[in-house]
């Protein structure tokens, strides 16, 4: 899952963590399976990137589908 986290964060920390708390969401029965959500991440001070996902449980994580990188920072924290 390393592997994933890092091809994640190539698209910023935001993006990540998004697909993160909208897995941790579903597994946690607080979202609905097979429909599409919006997920806000942050990466540092405050939420700073937006995705639309059809999120899928842990188990079967490469099932999941982002549709829409709503907003993520242009550059990197360390190019700021």
């Amino acid at each position: 899952m390393e592997i994933m986290a890092n091809t994640l964060g190539m698209f910023g920390q935001g993006v990540k963590v998004c697909v993160e708390v909208a897995t941790m969401a579903l597994d946690a029965g607080l979202i609905p399976y097979g429909e599409d959500v919006i997920a806000a991440g942050v990466s540092g001070v405050g939420a700073d990137t937006a995705i639309i996902i059809r999120p899928s449980y842990a188990a079967s994580i490469f099932d999941t589908w982002i549709s829409e990188i709503l907003c993520k920072p242009a550059k990197r924290k360390r190019e700021a």
